[in-house]
């Protein structure tokens, strides 16, 4: 029976993934060693698991190298457990029953992709396949041809397959596809002609520019998105990320659907919030260059920290290394003297028992200066351990002056922030009040948005509608707010405490390190010396 096929609806385990690649694996002779030795799974390339009736994905956290991986012709009705195949360029899940193309957005890399025969009814959630080449998604579900724009997003898209899908049976569908996919050259495995795509172009022009129009929108809002998130990473540090742009002021009106509306309901309230608009973006600009000039003064701050530090480090390394060269001028000394006791023994000038005196001497005059030595090493190393112990403490204080400063700075402006709201929401409050008594007086002659209509049907929807994008405005304020705050206070408590570790490490390694050098000493003097008294006494 092959060991890589089931009949029961199946989860995939270890057991399953080693019996594959058991039986997938070298042949022969070198199967078998590969077999004794272990096969190692981190540096699985490949991998089948076809009809096994699997039925949910799960254990391929085990195959990090993956580049290739079939799933086919199983009973798989989700798309899961593959976000840590960061490497896959090959996904074949053919022939399944899955209704959802998800949870693929770690897959980067991968150019072919085969979902055929499955129940896929909207292509969706691939936008990270940036190198997708080859994409066959025929016989799933797929009723409408706006799913082709979806895929003009794949630049390095050349082949694609969609056979069998009910669009596809519509009038012209190929020539749909090579006007509307210009990237790509094969459909159904098939090269596109030219004449395909150019009387594609007449047919459909102007729905091609409408397509493009909006492309044209969606790419600026996309440009615009990464400007600011090249923006916030280069701004992270000094906690005022997105501040220097009008991404708070946007952020506080996305979704509040009742603002937008009130925003724009005559002139007055646009005037209203234009001014809101203006006076925000200068507070928070405020905040913005607040920020970038404290970032600026921290910066200074730890580098003259460092300086010091470091200055104060170098100070006590050379003069442990002045004396260790020292005590190795000393030591060299030591060696002489016994060696020099070891020929005037040899000359008949000492006799057996003095020499073995003078030895016990320079073993004990050995001993003194390694202790010696070691208590001087250790005092400069304690003093150096409180120099960086007081060192810290000033600048930790200074530090911690510098971020409750921004933070109150930053708090202050957000609350002026939080009052111009509170102005503007007052302004337009006051405004729309007027409006709904202006429509209950005289209907025919007030004119109102459609869209606003619905709000001034009764007044209670009206007021609670002012509530609630108030609120919203608030909740958007407060919520940057206690981010900045709460990033400042994060960056000093995790510098602090590195600072702490850093130095409690260094210290331990400092102070072993001095044990270890001087017994290493005491050893290597101790072996010398026993040597020559075996050399006397043979």
């Amino acid at each position: 029976m092959d060991p890589c096929k089931y009949r029961e609806p199946q989860v995939i385990n270890h057991l399953m993934i080693a019996k594959c690649l058991e039986e997938q694996g070298l042949k022969g002779e070198l199967g078998r060693l590969a077999r004794e030795e272990g096969i190692p799974w981190d540096e699985v390339l490949h991998i089948r698991l076809e009809f096994m009736n699997i039925l949910r994905i799960d254990h391929l956290w085990v195959l990090p190298a993956l580049t290739e991986l079939t799933l086919s012709n199983n009973i798989i009705e989700k798309i899961e457990a593959l976000g840590t195949l960061v490497n896959l360029r090959h996904l074949d899940i053919s022939f399944n029953k899955i209704s959802k193309i998800e949870n693929l957005d770690e897959l980067v890399k991968l150019e072919v992709f085969n979902l055929f025969s499955n129940r896929i009814t909207t292509l969706e959630n691939m936008d990270n396949m940036k190198e997708l080449m080859i994409f066959s998604i025929g016989c799933n579900n797929i009723t409408d041809r706006k799913n082709v724009l979806y895929l003009r997003r794949f630049k390095k898209l050349k082949s694609v397959n969609m056979a069998g899908n009910p669009v596809t049976e519509e009038e012209d569908f190929r020539v749909y596809i090579a006007t509307f996919l210009p990237q790509i050259l094969y459909y159904e495995y098939k090269l596109i002609d030219s004449t395909e795509r150019i009387g594609g172009e007449g047919v459909y022009l102007s729905q091609i520019k409408e397509v493009e129009a909006a492309e044209s929108v969606t790419r600026e809002r996309e440009e615009r998105l990464e400007a600011e998130a090249i923006e916030a990473e280069l701004h992270s540090e000094s906690f005022v990320e997105f501040l220097g742009t009008s991404h708070l002021f946007n952020q506080m009106f996305e979704s509040d659907v009742d603002g937008r509306v009130f925003a724009k309901i005559n002139d007055e309230a646009q005037e209203y919030y234009n001014e809101f608009r203006s006076i925000f973006m200068s507070l928070a600009t405020q905040i913005f260059e607040s920020g970038q000039e404290q970032y600026k003064l921290r910066k200074e701050e730890v580098g003259e920290f460092t300086a010091v530090t470091e200055g104060a480090k170098y100070d006590n390394q050379q003069e442990s290394i002045k004396l260790m060269e020292e005590f190795k001028d000393q030591k060299a000394g030591m060696y002489k003297q016994v060696d020099d006791d070891k020929k005037l023994y040899i000359n008949k000038k000492l006799t057996y028992q003095d020499y073995h005196l003078n030895v016990a001497k320079y073993k004990k005059i050995y001993e003194d200066k390694v202790k010696a030595t070691w208590k001087i090493l250790m005092s400069l190393e304690v003093i150096l351990y409180e120099q960086m112990e007081e060192l810290n403490q000033v600048f930790e204080q200074s530090l911690t002056e510098m971020i409750n400063n921004f933070i109150e700075m930053a708090q202050g402006t957000f609350a002026l922030m939080r009052s111009a709201e509170g102005t503007y929401t007052e302004q337009i409050g006051e405004m729309l009040m007027r409006l709904y008594t202006s429509l209950n007086i005289s209907p025919d002659i007030t004119i109102i948005p459609p869209e606003a209509e619905a709000y001034f049907e009764d007044r209670e929807v009206l007021s609670n509608a002012i509530v609630a994008s108030h609120d919203a405005h608030l909740l958007a304020i407060d919520n940057r707010e206690d981010r900045l705050m709460r990033r400042a206070r994060l960056w000093l408590s995790n510098l602090v405490n590195d600072l702490q570790k850093n130095e409690i490490t260094r210290n331990r390694a400092k102070v072993l390190e001095i044990t270890h050098y001087l017994d290493i000493q005491r050893e290597d003097f101790k072996k010398e010396v026993v040597l020559q008294e075996i050399t006397i006494d043979l």
